[in-house]
């Protein structure tokens, strides 16, 4: 399994966005979804809710308050959905939501990418090699982050290359 750890304020949106659409809801840029998109085409990645916008599921999964059904409905646009979320800890280290996240995961976690604007103590869990930092006010996720996450995600590790060559070898 392949995970995008995802924030929205920053990453699917930015101050562009929001100065130019005024007072009308928090506003999702189609362009930043669009490199989402292609990050989950070219990995088969999951999506996994480490945003503030998760406190806009109720307890119960499936049940969104209106401010989020935005987001829900752009990602189904572009067939997407939002598999998990962490969990929230008072400490608001979303390092540790996304190790602890990744800890009770029932199946195993292959890569993941984080996918933030936020300046959280990434390399305190060695995460820092996993981020993708965009910039709010640079408009968030752009192109040039889609091929940096493409390569965290489908990072053969070093170890399964001399496997996979041995294998080869034998046959």
């Amino acid at each position: 399994m392949k995970v995008i750890f995802l924030d929205v304020d920053g990453v699917l949106n930015s101050q562009d966005l929001f100065e130019r659409c005024g007072d009308e809801l928090v506003p999702i840029d189609e362009e930043n979804i669009r490199c989402l998109k292609e990050i989950v085409d070219a990995t088969g990645a999951e999506i996994v809710l480490s945003s503030s916008w998760r406190y806009g599921w109720t307890e119960h999964r499936d049940e969104v308050q209106d401010w989020c059904q935005l987001l829900v409905e752009t990602l189904e646009k572009y067939q997407m959905k939002i598999i998990d979320k962490t969990e929230y800890f008072s400490s608001g280290r979303r390092e540790d939501e996304i190790k602890d996240w990744l800890e009770k995961c029932p199946e195993k976690v292959e890569s993941f990418v984080i996918l933030d604007d936020g300046d959280y103590d990434w390399y305190r869990h060695g995460y820092d090699k996993h981020l993708v930092k965009t910039d709010f006010c640079t408009g968030g996720l752009r192109k040039e982050h889609v091929e940096r996450a493409i390569r965290i995600l489908n990072k053969k590790h070093f170890w399964r290359f001399f496997k996979n060559r041995k294998r080869g070898a034998e046959r």
